[in-house]
């Protein structure tokens, strides 16, 4: 497993880290902690080449040299941290856009998951992540873990595992999730809810119109059944295909609006984490999706939250680094 962190100065940066740790990699996977130093935003231009600025070009210089150098004993002393597991470990310093190189590093190193900190926002202000969380979570080709603010567990006592909130709905990227928690194998003392969240049928108000009040009761009657039943069978499956795993698992079978009740469903767990699936679109298309139950949950979730990305084939990343 091929596994990017990427680091910057600060706290959030920091709870990625601590999360990634705790996640417990693989053994014999590789590890890439990133740190993508921006350009100097004054330098001088092109025709300034007159001796007046070169007290300017020495002070931009000495700027850069010792931010480059401060970036290297970070990602010196994080990678350290890993460095009694078993896989390959990469600090790496470069400059540039910090949203373009990391989806530059994503396609160079074949990227599975990709980790960082969010700015620790709340209310009105968390609709907007960061502009690198949220060049992520539209272009990134594989899953992304984004971490909000430090996890509570790793401030107790106890040191408690992770309490995880899987947001199951039967499609491929959901099954991705699975396969995904399986293989980052959860501390033993973790927990994990498996929610499966039973939708209003579409268009159920157009039948309503039509047919009247009483054949849509009766059609939305059947459908809650079946999607109950449904939903039933997918949590006792999705429990069967972790049968053996080291942590607790328990169900939980809801019914409204899946990001609602994803949201609720966290906070009543006190969830250190939500995994949920992406639909498996990216650029424009994703772009214009931003109202979908994984993008609102990222948005507006009390914990971190690790959307899982079900990618069959190597993908090029295409980006600009004017975004």
């Amino acid at each position: 497993m091929n596994v990017l962190l990427a680091v910057d100065q600060s706290k959030n940066s920091s709870a990625a880290t601590t999360f990634v740790e705790a996640l417990r990699i693989p053994a014999s996977s590789k590890l890439y902690v990133l740190y993508v130093v921006e350009p100097q935003k004054l330098r001088p231009g092109p025709d300034d080449s007159s001796p007046m600025f070169e007290p300017l070009r020495e002070e931009l210089s000495n700027i850069r040299q010792k931010t480059m150098e401060k970036a290297r004993q970070l990602v010196n002393r994080l990678a350290a941290l890993f460095s009694q597991q078993d896989m390959e470990i990469h600090p790496m310093v470069v400059e540039g856009i910090p949203g373009g190189e990391i989806l530059t590093a994503i396609d160079q190193y074949q990227i599975d998951l990709v980790a960082l900190g969010t700015k620790g926002l709340t209310g009105m202000k968390r609709f907007l992540l960061g502009s690198v969380s949220e060049w992520m979570l539209y272009d990134a080709p594989c899953s992304v873990l984004v971490v909000r603010g430090r996890p509570q567990w790793s401030m107790a006592s106890n040191a408690r595992g992770l309490h995880v909130l899987l947001a199951m709905d039967g499609s491929t990227d959901s099954w991705k999730a699975v396969a995904l928690l399986k293989t980052l194998k959860l501390p033993g003392t973790s927990r994990l809810t498996i929610l499966h969240v039973v939708e209003k049928p579409a268009g159920l108000k157009t039948l309503e119109w039509v047919s009247g009040r009483m054949d849509a009761t009766i059609f939305s009657e059947d459908c809650r059944r079946t999607g109950r039943q449904a939903g039933t069978q997918l949590l006792e499956e999705t429990q069967r295909d972790l049968r053996g795993e080291a942590f607790e698992v328990d169900t939980k079978l809801t019914e409204g609006h899946a990001a609602d009740e994803i949201l609720k469903a966290a906070q009543d767990v006190r969830a250190d984490l939500i995994v949920v699936g992406s639909k498996g679109v990216t650029g424009f298309r994703r772009m214009m999706m931003l109202g979908g139950v994984s993008h609102k949950v990222v948005r507006h979730a009390p914990c971190s939250v690790l959307v899982a990305r079900n990618v069959n084939q190597p993908q090029t990343v295409k980006h600009s680094t004017t975004r």
